[in-house]
């Protein structure tokens, strides 16, 4: 009896979430159809071929944006997750006791012939010479200053290259870097993440996690203009303006006007980054 009910209820809430769905998409295209359409009836003299041509163009927008907006989407969902988990990792790895057994562990996978030191890892490649990888795990940039220091800890390898792991590079950093015979590579922990994590495909052990810090006053100003409890009076507005347009031709400055004011409701009312539902139940 109870895994039946759970069914129907579960049935039900795909077919609500389905028909708002399939609602959202119609108000989406209904405010891009009326913008068009102001912008048509001023353009064009009769009304039924600024109707015709304003959904012919309301077709291919809402192709196009679906199209355009979903790859974009996906590829800066993908970075900022990427940015993400580049933070927590550095994080849990400077924090760690013996961080060092890490990035010997990500050498050894291609170079057998690795030697972990007290405080860097040196990389023998024979004829080619020496790297050594320097793992910088300070929660204060990298500057020139303690390039200087690692130079004097590692001068009697006599290696070729050094690379250098950290968390943020000081301006100073890079430029002070040239200054050495040896090619120094500086890897903040997003290039550290993308060229060696993701490169080699070895992660170190996630065992702490940023949070989130609180948004600043100016997104805040913007999540609430774009809320969805904002739509109403957008579209309002822009209705008036709509239904003047079919007694008498608009101006510019109407048409201008009610585009922005239907823009800021398919912003309001189909963007979910700016309604965020929030619950009020705690216990």
């Amino acid at each position: 009896m109870q895994t039946s009910l759970i069914i129907i209820n579960f049935v039900k809430n795909y077919r609500m979430k389905k028909v708002l769905f399939i609602f959202q998409i119609i108000i989406k295209f209904l405010l891009i159809f009326l913008a068009v359409f102001i912008w048509m009836r001023y353009l064009i003299k009769e009304l039924w071929l600024s109707i015709l041509v304003a959904l012919s163009i309301t077709f291919a927008i809402d192709f196009l944006s679906r199209f355009i907006f979903k790859k974009i989407s996906k590829r800066k969902e993908m970075k900022v997750q990427e940015k993400e988990e580049a933070e927590d990792l550095f994080l849990s790895i400077a924090t760690q006791e013996k961080p060092l057994d890490f990035f010997f562990k990500l050498a050894k996978t291609r170079h057998e012939n690795s030697v972990k030191k007290k405080s860097h890892i040196i990389i023998d490649h024979g004829e080619d010479g020496k790297v050594i990888l320097y793992p910088f795990l300070s929660f204060e940039p990298l500057n020139a200053n303690d390039i200087a220091q690692i130079i004097n800890i590692i001068q009697k390898e006599k290696c070729q290259k050094l690379v250098i792991i950290c968390g943020e590079i000081d301006k100073s950093a890079p430029s002070f870097a040239k200054n050495f015979d040896l090619k120094i590579t500086l890897l903040d922990k997003f290039a550290t993440y993308m060229n060696l994590y993701k490169e080699y495909n070895l992660y170190p052990e996630k065992t702490l996690k940023y949070k989130k810090e609180k948004s600043l006053a100016f997104k805040e100003l913007v999540a609430f203009s774009f809320n969805r409890a904002r739509t109403k009076g957008y579209l309002l507005s822009a209705l008036i303006l709509f239904l003047s347009s079919l007694i008498i031709r608009p101006s510019i400055y109407y048409c201008i006007v009610a585009s922005l004011l239907l823009v800021f409701a398919v912003i309001s009312y189909s963007n979910p980054r700016y309604n965020v539902k929030t619950s009020s139940e705690i216990l």
